[in-house]
């Protein structure tokens, strides 16, 4: 009876054990002000701090420029150049024999002068160009894909957030059960004590006695470790000073009304909105962009161009006896590519085979997210279930306890009964809780799957 009884103490501790971390330091809080916490300002604070969003939100501005930047290339360009050349050596112009005959046998004669200035104004307009339109539907989707990705990020973090804070409210309703029951065992020591000195109980049930409260010790000094651990993860995640004090608003049966009122079966709709499809699609879109910007390279490209050229020439550098004469020009440029050695060719293979890599992907993506998704459906249905067991062995250990109790203080029962029956009261408490936790957490990584924010 003794060892059965002993065997059990050990599961339960092993079971708390398993339920909270085992922290062997308690961290020391300054004094401070107090932080008032519940999940959606926890939620609040994770987003505000997270750097990972404050990169993606500064990566859509970048990209938004280098969009603006291609749609600059629709646009007139227009340039402006000067120049001033001193001919050293004048330029020569090779005359006819029979012209040259007429100049005295002078085959070549200097033309120009020592001195030429020139300025131009040159204009450009791109008319037809399909890579560079193709460039720009291309900057778009990669500002569409930056934007899933920082929604990805909010949505990890949120889980994150979600699992870190419904640790530390598991963390301190099993120290408040455990509390029950070495207040429990305290008190059972304190009649059997009495009892003892009035001869009404033997050594063995105050020896019995004190052993329940020494068998519960290391258990609650292990929950107050495990609660100060959990609270240090949450306090990471949310990127606040480990000496920041806490003060929790929520329980975890504060959340008990979602899972008595949800419906499961509701919850298996389309994913469509998973991140990760999304993140696919859009890779696969730029995958197609870059295809056609690749096959324009094919294609003909046409602009308009017009330019004013003011020049003069002189042997010397008295200015204002200069002849400037301006010209002027305007017309279309039409580019046909012909060969290219097949280079085009072979990048559009590459992209191509790119595109069935991630297609496969994409369809490797869709069976696993099925899989999660029926998975934390499942783990919902398993812990609402045990929730729902659960309180009916509270009711029945509660009510078993109390019978005890009164058993033993009568002198009826034994401490043996009494022992056991708190022993079981504590654990449906804490399978209670644990249950609670299970579904909320399975919950919680189910919204992800579905890429809920």
């Amino acid at each position: 009876m003794t060892r059965s009884y002993s065997s059990k103490i050990k599961v339960l501790t092993f079971v708390v054990a398993l339920l909270l971390f085992d922290y062997s330091v308690l961290c020391q809080q300054t004094e401070g002000e107090q932080l008032e916490l519940d999940l959606s300002t926890a939620l609040k604070i994770a987003h505000d701090n997270n750097p990972t969003i404050k990169i993606a939100e500064l990566e859509i501005k970048r990209v938004d420029y280098s969009k603006r930047e291609a749609l600059g290339g629709l646009l007139p360009s227009l340039s402006a150049s000067g120049q001033y050349t001193n001919n050293i050596m004048k330029p020569v112009m090779f005359m006819p024999d029979d012209f040259a005959a007429m100049m005295g046998g002078q085959k070549y004669m200097e033309i120009g002068y020592k001195n030429s200035y020139s300025a131009t104004v040159s204009a450009a307009l791109p008319l037809i160009n399909f890579s560079l339109w193709e460039q720009i539907r291309a900057k778009q989707n990669d500002i569409d894909l930056i934007i899933e990705q920082a929604r990805a990020s909010r949505i990890d973090m949120t889980k994150q957030v979600k699992d870190a804070y419904f640790a530390v409210l598991l963390a301190k309703n099993s120290l408040k059960v455990l509390e029950t029951s070495i207040n429990n065992a305290r008190e059972t020591l304190r009649t059997t004590e009495a009892s003892y000195e009035q001869g009404l109980v033997s050594e063995y049930d105050l020896i019995r006695a004190q052993v329940q409260v020494n068998n519960l010790n290391p258990s609650y000094i292990s929950a107050k470790n495990g609660l100060e651990l959990s609270i240090l993860q949450l306090k990471m995640i949310l990127s606040l000073p480990m000496e920041q004090s806490l003060e929790f608003t929520e329980n975890l049966e504060d959340f008990n009304d979602g899972v008595m009122s949800i419906n499961i079966e509701s919850t298996n709709t389309a994913i469509e909105n998973n991140t990760e499809l999304k993140q696919l699609d859009l890779n696969i879109i730029g995958l197609q962009n870059s295809l056609r910007m690749v096959n324009s390279q094919h294609l003909p490209s046409l602009s308009a161009f017009g330019q004013y050229s003011y020049q003069t020439q002189a042997d010397d550098f008295k200015f204002g006896n200069y002849n400037w004469v301006g010209s002027s020009a305007i017309g279309l440029q039409l580019n046909i590519p012909i060969f290219s050695g097949r280079t085009v060719v072979n990048q559009a293979k590459q992209i191509k085979v790119s595109l069935q890599e991630l297609e496969l992907q994409k369809e490797y993506a869709i069976e696993g997210i099925n899989i999660q998704v029926q998975s934390a459906i499942n783990n919902m249905k398993t812990a609402k279930e045990q929730l729902l067991a659960n309180e009916d062995a509270i009711r029945q250990a509660e009510r078993g306890y109390e019978i005890a109790k009164v058993r033993y203080n009568t002198g009826s029962g034994t401490i043996l009964e009494l022992n056991d029956s708190e022993l079981s009261m504590t654990q449906s408490k804490l399978n209670y809780q644990q249950s609670l936790y299970n579904f909320l957490t399975a919950q919680t990584a189910l919204e992800k799957v579905l890429g809920k924010e």
